[in-house]
């Protein structure tokens, strides 16, 4: 542990955008295949609308990462933390874009399935420090 060097920064942020990156790809991937489950099980209907909750989360998600680690390079920490309060005002208003133009325009739709989508993406996060955990 005495012999390592430290690592840059560069190298740090690298390694946090390959670890977010693989974690919104296994939600986009559990997320896709929990769908085609619930579709070949109960139906079109429930696995459209467990999809559509699911991509209500997820592409924000994807959008607030795209925010944090879209651009080249380090910046200042000041940058950063500024950074991520924009992506996270426009991820809240992404989703409830989203949210609510999925029940405008989607019809019919099983709210039950929609919701059940939305949440088990939501709650997917809790499995991120998991995966996230070695990078």
């Amino acid at each position: 542990m005495g012999n390592q060097k430290p690592r840059r920064a560069s190298e740090i942020l690298s390694a946090k955008k390959k670890a977010v990156l693989r974690f919104l790809l296994l939600q986009l991937f559990l997320s896709i295949f929990t769908a085609l489950g619930i579709f070949l099980i109960a139906g079109g209907l429930y696995g459209y609308s467990f999809i559509l909750g699911a991509l209500s989360s997820v592409i924000p998600s994807m959008f607030m990462a795209w925010r944090m680690f879209g651009k080249k390079g380090t910046q200042p920490a000041k940058e950063m933390v500024r950074t991520f309060y924009r992506g996270e005002a426009s991820k809240l208003a992404m989703t409830v874009c989203l949210l609510s133009l999925v029940f405008l325009l989607i019809k019919p739709l099983s709210a039950g399935a929609f919701f059940a989508g939305f949440g088990i993406a939501i709650l997917s996060h809790w499995l991120s420090p998991i995966l996230l955990r070695h990078a």
